[in-house]
């Protein structure tokens, strides 16, 4: 038998054997050398798709059929060689520990039902796509081993299906599960409504209403609650055409119910704000964060206007998280208007009032009923960036147009201008049509760049910087939870079980546990200046989870008959793992 031999390089150990054979174009025997793997701790760690047998010192491919001759000491009894991926689901066992994850679910759900819904989570965060494809993910890595699931657990699609029926339907136990996670936060949450479109017409709950996909296709609204750090706490699935005021007030009610009466922050994104909502929160004292739409009302043209004129001023600069803004913080009244609202109504459910806000100089401010404390922000860097493609888009649309004889001139023109018809100027001769900007409107429109405007109830300990902290959170939202919000294939949903939907969407609830713990990280370390270059994995600040977990792939698990062991690790693997102070460098976790 060849007897392999080891070499030492960079302070690593690097084993290879020697073969000898004979080669027709020379004539004459011919040495071969061969890569086995990296040796640790004495032991052979053999290279991707190769197993090695420390007794026997057998060593060639997992799937390879060798020759009696190939393997001199090997026994009379066939060898069984399995191997599974390791690394990435070692990577997010290890995370949702640190989260309490399989603990919270196995007490609200029970050891079994806690432990499949740990395993499908971490399948559909390892690769999102539809529930139907989780058995061959599941199959492929040692999920089912690490939470000491039976190898022989059906995870076909049917299967998962009729499961996430079940656990969409188990009420008491979802409930328990949320409490458990809004009992450790301090109170900041943020709040999310958001429509599922699906062409379904089994489900009680899809209904037409306002769809924010722009697609023609019945809707639930899904209002997700979260903490600082975008980190999921609770959800709840609403009728496609409920009202985004009912929804909160259902919303806020359960989460005082769940955190015992506890105060809580709401921070909403914009396409739920508008008056009437602002005034249900501050009638109902809830305290929360929330942008304002930048609309053409006198409201916004005043705050726009008061602020544009302090930019430059010091006395209003504000640095936070590495950009520059010029801050006005000023006050709002908000107030009811009885029955303004009466003619205008579509339907006679819909509320007959009208709600209006109030400028501190107008004589009204004095009698309304709620005040609300405005933070208006002045970017000066997005602001020349927005200018800039602006004027680049107008640029480009004269240039198109320009002495162009289109049949009918003014629907071509606001064919090409679209959104900008309103800056510019055409005119026809002779020549042709003829364009300009219009001053006035191009002024209002750079002034409104790099513009944004919060709104909370008035208190006069709230911070600008704790304003943007809290908003900040809506960035991960949108990454993590809003991603999948179709099939992986471009499809819709069509599930027409209301209980399926629930099912399906507390586990994307529990994968972007572990996907915004690890969003997190991964810009911690990609801006931690203490760590050097050469210290973090490569591109870290271009990683996602999915392509954090994927480069993990290669470090497989390899079982024999009696003995098992891991496949290389790379330098990259290592530093990886370091990241979350885990992996084999730090000794393997017990789970």
């Amino acid at each position: 038998m060849v007897e392999p031999y080891i070499t030492e390089r960079g302070g690593k150990q690097y084993m290879y054997r020697a073969t000898s054979r004979y080669s027709p174009e020379k004539k004459g025997p011919v040495a071969e050398t061969e890569y086995m793997g990296v040796v640790v701790d004495g032991k052979l760690r053999p290279k991707r798709g190769y197993y090695y047998n420390e007794e026997t010192k057998e060593f060639g491919r997992i799937d390879a059929s060798m020759s009696e001759a190939d393997r001199p000491r090997r026994p009379s009894r066939d060898v069984t060689i399995r191997t599974r991926i390791f690394g990435d689901v070692y990577l997010l066992m290890a995370i949702q520990k640190r989260l309490h994850i399989r603990d919270h679910l196995r007490t609200s759900f029970g050891p079994e039902i806690g432990d499949i819904l740990m395993a499908v989570s971490m399948a559909y965060t390892i690769s999102p796509s539809a529930l139907m494809h989780m058995e061959g993910i599941i199959d492929r890595r040692c999920i089912k081993e690490m939470l000491d699931l039976p190898e022989d657990l059906d995870l076909s699609s049917p299967r998962v299906s009729e499961f996430t029926k079940t656990v969409g339907s188990m009420e008491g136990e979802k409930e328990e599960f949320f409490a458990k996670r809004l009992d450790a936060e301090d109170g900041l949450l943020i709040y999310d409504l958001t429509s599922e479109s699906t062409y379904s017409v089994r489900n009680p709950k899809v209904e037409w209403g306002r769809n924010k996909d722009h697609i023609p296709a019945k809707q639930i609204n899904l209002g997700l609650v979260t903490n600082r750090m975008g980190m999921p706490l609770m959800f709840r699935l609403f009728p496609g055409s409920t009202a985004d005021v009912a929804t909160l007030k259902r919303l806020v009610d359960d989460v005082k119910r769940l955190k015992d009466g506890g105060d809580a922050t709401i921070v909403m994104d914009r396409g739920f704000v508008t008056v009437r909502s602002t005034y249900f929160l501050l009638k109902h004292r809830m305290d929360f964060i929330a942008p304002m739409t930048m609309n053409e009302s006198s409201v916004v043209k005043s705050i726009v206007t008061d602020l544009i004129s302090y930019v430059g001023d010091v006395k209003h600069k504000l640095v936070h998280s590495g950009t520059s803004y010029t801050m006005v913080r000023s006050h709002l009244g908000v107030r009811r208007c009885r029955g303004a609202n009466m003619k205008g109504r579509a339907t006679v459910w819909e509320d007959p009032d009208g709600y209006e806000l109030v400028l501190e100089e107008d004589e009204s401010y004095r009698s309304c009923e709620y005040y609300l404390d405005v933070f208006a922000f002045h970017d000066a860097r997005s602001a020349a960036e927005e200018i800039n493609g602006m004027d680049l888009a107008l640029r480009g649309i004269m240039d198109d147009l320009e002495g162009t004889k289109p049949t009918d001139p003014a629907k071509s023109f606001q064919r090409a201008a679209g959104i900008y018809s309103r800056m510019l100027d055409w005119t026809m001769d002779d020549e042709g049509m003829h364009l300009t900007v219009k001053q006035n409107a191009h002024t209002f429109a750079a002034n409104r760049k790099g513009v944004f405007i919060m709104t909370a109830p008035a208190d006069e300990d709230r911070t600008a910087a704790a304003v943007l902290d809290s908003y900040a959170v809506r960035d991960v939202i949108e990454d993590v939870f809003m991603e999948d919000k179709v099939e992986d294939d471009g499809r819709t949903p069509r599930s027409g079980d209301r209980d399926a939907i629930e099912g399906r969407t507390l586990i994307r609830m529990v994968s972007m546990m572990m996907k915004v713990e690890m969003l997190r990280r991964i810009a911690e370390v990609a801006d931690d200046k203490r760590i050097k270059p050469s210290d973090k994995p490569r591109n870290i600040g271009r990683r996602t989870p999915e392509g954090l977990l994927a480069s993990l792939s290669n470090i497989e698990k390899v079982q024999g008959d009696g003995w098992e062991h891991l496949t290389e690790i790379t330098r990259d693997n290592r530093l990886v793992f370091n990241m979350f102070d885990v992996g084999p460098t730090k000794g393997l976790i017990e789970f």
